[in-house]
């Protein structure tokens, strides 16, 4: 009776000894359950909360971009159209210089109102170009596009033609300098209306009148050299007369404005068989 009762009392106090053993594991494994769910939470939610913040940076990021392009296109709605005809003016003129013989038919054999205009008018596309480029400029150098394409493009287009005003790669005397071209174009600009546009053709022969500019001065002296050369070959010109093309296909790429048979480049070599972009007086 007294080994049942040794017995009977072991088995118990291991029994008791396991139960205690067992609560303790799960107590222990509870809380380090417990501790590794609240480590994870944490770590989720510091993860959550980076994502978040850069999504958001993100979406602002991409909300001023979109602001940028809605502005640059109100932009290039209300300047678009008078610079489009300011590279079709522009490059008309050097084409009719190049090709159809405008200096020759007038100035060279003209009278003296004629020889006045080809020099005056001449000076006034160039200027006119000049103060529509400068006018969008000044219109979207604060907008930091950096991705977008659009006005990538327009600035390399302008940016070419600019280079090609001034650099000495010519062996002639046409030569306007990237500060001398924004200098003329804003000397043709004037606000009317809350807005920056280029002066008419009347206002600009009253500057001449005035005769108080050296930089149209200059122009002049340019454009007279050109009827004394003697040459009919004008390789700056000619380049110009291309690059402006190049641009007005990219303002106006579906010839909404001007036709394409308008729009002929001037061969950089032999003669042109091209038809004429306009008469040889425009």
């Amino acid at each position: 009776m007294e080994y049942l009762e040794v017995f009977l009392i072991s088995i118990g106090g291991t029994t008791t000894a396991l139960l205690i053993a067992g609560s303790l594991s799960r107590s222990l494994l509870t809380h380090f359950f417990a501790k590794e769910m609240e480590s994870y939470k944490s770590k989720l939610n510091h993860e959550n909360s980076v994502a978040l913040e850069a999504l958001k940076a993100e979406l602002q990021q991409s909300a001023k971009t979109e602001d940028r392009l809605v502005e640059y296109d109100q932009v290039m709605k209300r300047y678009q159209g008078p610079l489009i005809h300011a590279v079709y003016d522009l490059q008309s003129r050097l084409f009719n210089i190049l090709v159809r013989g405008f200096i020759a038919v007038y100035f060279v054999d003209g009278n003296d109102h004629e020889r006045k205009y080809v020099v005056n008018n001449t000076v006034f596309v160039i200027a006119q170009y000049f103060a529509w480029t400068e006018i969008i400029r000044n219109e979207i150098q604060f907008l930091d596009f950096r991705s977008a394409a659009q006005t990538r493009n327009l600035s390399e287009l302008r940016d070419n033609i600019y280079h090609l005003w001034q650099t000495d790669v010519f062996d002639d005397s046409f030569r306007i300098w990237a500060g001398e071209q924004r200098a003329i174009g804003e000397l043709m600009i004037e606000e009317r209306d809350k807005r920056l546009t280029c002066i008419g053709y009347a206002g600009f022969l009253k500057k001449l009148e005035d005769g108080r500019e050296p930089l149209f001065t200059q122009l002049q002296a340019d454009v007279v050299a050109l009827t004394e050369s003697g040459s009919a070959s004008h390789p700056r010109l000619t380049e110009i007369q291309n690059s402006l093309i190049d641009l007005l296909k990219y303002l106006d790429p579906d010839y909404l404005r001007f036709p394409e048979k308008r729009r002929t480049y001037v061969a950089k070599t032999g003669p042109s068989t091209s038809p004429p972009n306009s008469s040889a007086k425009s």
